[in-house]
Order: C-alpha cells, then sequence, then structure tokens
C-alpha cells in the first residue's frame, strides 16, 4: 500500500516537472514574440519620424501646412504616450535642419508642443470615433499654436494676445489643414496595428501573467 502511494506521489512529482518545464519554454516563447513586437514598435516609430521629417520640406509652400502632428498623433495612438512624444519632438527637431528657419530659441517650444501632440494621441481610446480624432487633433494645433505664439512672445517682448491676432489666419490654416489629415489617422491606425500584428502584443501579455501566476516563487522571481 505505501508502495503505491509513493509511486503515484513520484508520478505526480514528475507530472508537474513536466507541466513546469513545459510551461517555461511556452514562457520563453512569448516572451519572444513581445520583445519582437516591441521591436517592431520602434521600428515604425522611426519610420514615422523620418517620412515626417521629409514630408516637412515640400510642405513648406503652404503656410503652417506640416505632417507632424499627424504623426505624432498617430505614434501616440498606437504606441502611448512615451512613443508618442519621441515622435512628435524628434521629428520637429531634425526635420528643423532640412527647412527654411531651422533650429534656434524657439526650437525650445516646438519640441514642447509637438511632444505635447504625441502625448494627446495616447488619450485616444483604441476604438475612438471620427468625432474624438477629429477633435484632438484640433485640441493638439491649437495648443501648438498658443505655445508657439507664447514662445515668440517670451523672446521678442511681443504681447501673447497680439501675437495670437496678428497670426490669426495662420493658425486658421495651421487647425483647418491638421484637421483634414486626421480624417485618415483611424485608416492608417488599421494599417499599421494589422500591418504589424499589434494585436497580439496583449494577447502576449495576458499570457505571461497566466503562466507566470502559475509557476512557483522560485522559478518566476
Amino acid at each position: 500500500m505505501e508502495l503505491k502511494l509513493l509511486q503515484r506521489r513520484k508520478a505526480k512529482e514528475k507530472e508537474k516537472t513536466k507541466l513546469n518545464a513545459e510551461q517555461k519554454m511556452a514562457l520563453h516563447a512569448l516572451q519572444k514574440q513581445k520583445q519582437i513586437l516591441e521591436l517592431k514598435e520602434w521600428l515604425f516609430v522611426i519610420g514615422f519620424i523620418g517620412i515626417a521629417s521629409l514630408l516637412r520640406v515640400p510642405m513648406q509652400i503652404i503656410p503652417n501646412a506640416e505632417p507632424l502632428t499627424f504623426f505624432a498623433l498617430l505614434s501616440g495612438w498606437l504606441f502611448g504616450w512615451k512613443k508618442g512624444i519621441l515622435a512628435g519632438a524628434s521629428s520637429l527637431y531634425i526635420s528643423n535642419f532640412l527647412v527654411f528657419g531651422g533650429n534656434g530659441p524657439w526650437t525650445i517650444f516646438q519640441v514642447i508642443g509637438y511632444g505635447l501632440a504625441g502625448f494627446l494621441g495616447s488619450l485616444l481610446r483604441k476604438k475612438a470615433t471620427m468625432f474624438e480624432v477629429l477633435s484632438l487633433a484640433f485640441i493638439a494645433t491649437l495648443s501648438l499654436q498658443l505655445i508657439f505664439n507664447l514662445g515668440w512672445s517670451i523672446f521678442i517682448g511681443f504681447n501673447f494676445f497680439a501675437a495670437m491676432l496678428t497670426g490669426l489666419i495662420f493658425t486658421a490654416i495651421h487647425i483647418i489643414s491638421n484637421v483634414i489629415f486626421a480624417t485618415l489617422l483611424p485608416k492608417a491606425r488599421k494599417i499599421v496595428y494589422e500591418t504589424g500584428k499589434f494585436d497580439e502584443k496583449e494577447l502576449c501579455s495576458n499570457l505571461i501573467a497566466e503562466l507566470n501566476g502559475r509557476m512557483p516563487r522560485k522559478q518566476s522571481s
């Protein structure tokens, strides 16, 4: 009787060891897949920065029309506020080397403005409506103009409200163009999301958490 109990116990321990080994392999595979998806995110963000920077050059012919806000919002919406801020601020700084005016004391305000646009993009729900997207594009662009005019007011000692008033036509062009571009954001997000298979990242995170919960503490630490 004792021998049978001992054999059963050993069989259970053997099965448990086998399951733990399989769980470790599954956990490793999921962690690897998540790392690949995170690398894809960075590659897309770098691509967005490059495309936005280059597109800004020919778009100079239309005052205040720019692609930076679009890609900052898209990055934030897809990948979160950190990558959104990075995309917005970096594309502005890099593109300033390629356009008329370049970098200067005003750059800090531009970086803050476009970084803010990327952050605002992260506030959009996964299934945001077109109204929400356009509203956020409007808020982001208006915020940009307020920050830019505040910067000019500080550096040249010009009245802030006078700066806003004199630049009203440029503010209007900026808002209208960005809102028009923003109509393409949901489609762009869907294409990137499906191309990169980023829906798998959340699934991987959930499965990793579940497996870690099942693993003994000593093994999961």
